[in-house]
């Protein structure tokens, strides 16, 4: 049946698209695209030290200098531990910051992990044409047909252009990481200054921010296939008990779902900064 053949083709481009999103989520940025662009970010991240750690003195030096505005202030060295620990403290950041992202990387994919293996791996969350609806397209008359594949045609439109919208979603998260850990140096070097160190911390935030954002997106995903798997029999909008009507109301209940997960994975960065305060 022509009409089955192009809401099941619709499926499949959905399926691949949540097949290519879940590979890619399922990835650390360190192994992503075979670890070609970490490669390159690593050497901007190790370019970037030098400049980090010139900002490190001067952030220390004009904290330092503030706080210190006469000797009487020496008199404390309690202080002056403190100021010198910060200093440390952000300097071993810098030099080991590399390996604090890659310790960041790993927390997050291991929540991603404990996702993918509770859902018994990516074929549990492919969405199925129910076998009712199948059947009520295949014995409906050509009229009815009709229009059915015409909006059919609206349902191939609307997973074109969201499979493009969140492939370059989540590309885009990729290309995000990728700027905070090719620039780290600089916002780490910000700890090493009571002043500047707010920055630092809006970094980390951010940082972890886009990690949070797999775990937000493959969510929406698993949600949305659950709800895709149903007839939608108990969709507000209903079309009526007949066969058609079922049909109608299910490819309607796709639409509008598939726009909600459009948008759920497009606002996952502001989620996350609602659910964990980021």
């Amino acid at each position: 049946m022509w009409v089955v053949d192009i809401i099941e083709n619709c499926i499949t481009l959905w399926n691949s698209t949540l097949s290519s999103i879940w590979s890619m989520l399922t990835q650390s940025p360190e192994t992503f695209h075979n670890g070609a662009v970490w490669d390159a970010i690593t050497k901007i991240f190790t370019a970037l030290q030098g400049a980090g750690y010139g900002l490190l003195v001067l952030f220390f030096a004009m904290s330092f200098f503030k706080h210190t505005v006469s000797f009487r202030e020496f008199r404390h060295p309690e202080q002056i531990i403190g100021y010198l620990i910060r200093f440390v403290a952000a300097k071993v950041l810098i030099s080991q910051g590399m390996e604090v992202i890659k310790l960041i990387f790993k927390i997050s994919g291991s929540f991603i992990g404990d996702i993918a293996a509770q859902m018994g791996g990516l074929t549990e969350i492919a969405a199925t044409l129910p076998e009712n609806i199948r059947n009520a397209i295949e014995d409906a008359s050509i009229i009815p047909q009709i229009f059915i594949y015409l909006v059919s045609l609206i349902l191939s439109a609307v997973v074109i252009v969201l499979s493009i919208s969140l492939l370059m979603t989540v590309y885009g998260r990729f290309f995000r990481i990728y700027m905070y850990v090719a620039l780290a140096p600089l916002p780490m070097s910000t700890f090493a200054g009571e002043l500047t160190s707010r920055h630092g911390r809006t970094y980390m935030q951010g940082l972890i921010g886009a990690c949070m954002e797999a775990i937000v997106i493959v969510i929406a995903c698993i949600i949305f296939n659950a709800f895709t798997s149903v007839d939608g029999s108990d969709f507000p909008i209903n079309f009526g008990d007949s066969g058609v009507g079922l049909v109608l109301t299910y490819m309607l209940k796709v639409i509008i779902q598939m726009v909600i997960l459009g948008s759920m994975v497009k606002a996952a960065d502001k989620t996350v900064k609602e659910m964990f305060a980021l």
